[in-house]
């Protein structure tokens, strides 16, 4: 019994070692297994990242751009309105200046006309007093002619011989 004692715990200790280096071997390939799947998992999920992060710069930089030629239009917009604006303020002021020196030039006009009027006028009473001067000197022209006929019919009567008395008849 003797030999039992040793060989009983021997014989199961070979069968230990036997399953334990099949599982061990089995636990090694299994372990392999998950670290493989582990890396793939984390490849697989860093990759997916990787594209979902390539995926959102891109969005990023074409959001980027849409605000940037959106900035450019709004600016462009914007810079048209001012020019408009700038362009509606240069005609106001300009016809207001206009107006200004039109009303200037009214007023002058106005002026001269009243003063060309008064001018007229004057002219006017002047050809008047010329006209009633001509139609008086022409009067008096008138009569001194016959003044002077009828003088020089009364010095021809008087420079003439008397006449002979008349013989009763």
């Amino acid at each position: 019994m003797n030999k039992f004692y040793v060989f009983g715990p021997l014989a199961a200790l070979l069968v230990f070692i036997g399953i334990y280096t099949v599982h061990v071997s089995g636990m090694k390939e299994r372990e392999a297994a998950k670290v493989a799947a582990a890396e793939a998992a984390t490849r697989a999920r860093l990759g997916a990242e990787a594209e979902s992060r390539k995926a959102a710069m891109a969005d990023a930089i074409a959001q980027a751009e849409r605000r940037k030629q959106e900035r450019a239009e709004r600016e462009a917009r914007e810079a048209a309105q001012k020019e408009a604006r700038q362009v509606a303020l240069d005609g106001r002021d300009r016809a207001f200046r206009d107006q200004e020196r039109l009303g200037r030039q009214i007023e002058r006009l106005k002026k001269d006309v009243e003063a060309e009027e008064a001018a007229l006028a004057k002219i006017a009473a002047e050809r008047r007093g010329a006209e009633a001067e001509k139609a008086f000197l022409e009067e008096f022209v008138a009569k001194a002619r016959e003044n002077v006929r009828s003088l020089e019919t009364l010095l021809t009567r008087v420079a003439a011989p008397a006449p002979a008395p008349a013989t009763a008849r």
